[in-house]
């Protein structure tokens, strides 16, 4: 693969050292996490260390998050999403689902997921939002996840049963319940995780990770129009569990 890193050089001031080892896990990304740290660092006469620097100067917890990150960036996004042998979720244009989603927002989901396998889970939607709100709830529970769907504020205000994450679900993102109940989540330290429209909206700026999909009729309020908003939320959501599933195989 003849890439010119020499922006990524710069940007993270690697030693020529650095660069010949991210050349390499570069240029051998489908077989690099089968080759592990301890092969790349005899490759380049150096230290375990050296690398898990290289992936710390870069930004990544680790070597795996460095490959994960570099593994989603390089693929050719088309043939991986759309091409019959690699998509597996059948009828559903992946690349126009995840146009406006970023790599990082999905491992940092699946990294809030697997931290929160013991822990309490809310959810909550109202409206049109409210079936897919109780869909994630199922979801999750069928998964061995402790997930319990609320519209109580107290809820979130509260916080008696000490819950991590609430996942929420707005198509304009200012749902007036979702935004008091998001304020009063993030100050008993819940972590927001919203599925909004891809306008500029009170849920999007005030969640950890903010999900946005497109809406096709943004002042549609009442929803009468026909609209890919709710099903393409949902199928986004099945994307995230069977990107989350893949990474707990690996593990």
């Amino acid at each position: 693969m003849d890439l010119d890193i020499s922006k990524m050089v710069d940007k993270y001031q690697l030693s020529k050292l650095e660069e010949n080892i991210l050349t390499y896990i570069i240029n051998n990304i489908t077989d690099v996490k089968e080759i592990g740290v301890r092969s790349i660092a005899k490759e380049h006469y150096t230290s375990t260390t050296t690398v898990m620097k290289l992936a710390k100067k870069m930004g990544y917890s680790g070597f795996l998050d460095m490959y994960y990150n570099l593994s989603f960036i390089l693929k050719d996004k088309k043939a991986y999403f759309s091409g019959e042998k690699n998509n597996k979720y059948y009828g559903v244009d992946l690349e126009e689902l995840l146009a406006l989603i970023g790599y990082k927002n999905i491992s940092d989901f699946i990294d809030l997921l697997i931290e929160n396998k013991n822990e309490v889970i809310y959810t909550s939607g109202t409206g049109f939002s409210y079936s897919i709100a109780q869909y994630f709830t199922r979801k999750l529970i069928v998964l061995g996840f402790n997930c319990i769907y609320s519209e109580a504020y107290e809820s979130y205000d509260v916080n008696a049963i000490k819950a991590k994450l609430f996942i929420n679900i707005s198509k304009s993102g200012e749902t007036d319940f979702l935004v008091k109940a998001s304020e009063a989540a993030k100050k008993n330290g819940i972590k927001i995780v919203s599925f909004t429209g891809e306008v500029e909206n009170t849920l999007a700026k005030m969640s950890d990770i903010n999900f946005k999909i497109y809406d096709m009729y943004t002042m549609d309020d009442r929803n009468k129009l026909a609209n890919s908003f709710y099903p393409n939320t949902l199928m986004l959501f099945e994307f995230l569990i069977g990107e989350y599933l893949e990474r707990i195989k690996d593990n």
